[in-house]
């Protein structure tokens, strides 16, 4: 009966154990999934955060394609302006000149006319 009793006492003891063991891992479970709760929401922000940012790259190529068009057109118009520019700055030299010529024309016909005048009044 004795030898009854302490095997009675020793199973219990490893029940007891086996209890204590079922505890801890119980609660290393509980942790572990708590630990994997806490990872599925980082990732989930994670996973936010990439797709704000791919979304923000997305757009700021897109401005960025747009500015460079911008650009190329401009530059364009920069240049068709500059070629204006120097084609009327050459009419313009052109036309001072000939007003010049047509200056010095009218002075030597008015300077030939009062002649004229002197000429006439003298008859």
């Amino acid at each position: 009966m004795e030898k009854l009793k302490e095997k009675l006492a020793a199973l219990r003891a490893e029940i007891d154990q086996a209890n204590a063991k079922a505890d801890e891992y119980k609660l290393a479970v509980k942790q572990l999934e708590s630990d994997h709760i806490q990872k599925d929401h980082e990732l989930h922000s994670l996973q936010q955060k990439v797709k704000t940012m791919e979304d923000q790259l997305e757009k700021t190529e897109m401005e960025l394609k747009t500015a460079s068009t911008n650009f190329q057109e401009a530059d364009l118009r920069v240049e068709e302006l500059e070629k204006k520019t120097s084609k009327l700055e050459v009419e313009l030299e052109e036309a001072e000149k000939r007003n010049e010529e047509v200056k010095e024309l009218y002075k030597a016909a008015k300077e030939e006319m009062e002649v004229l005048e002197r000429e006439l009044a003298g008859v």
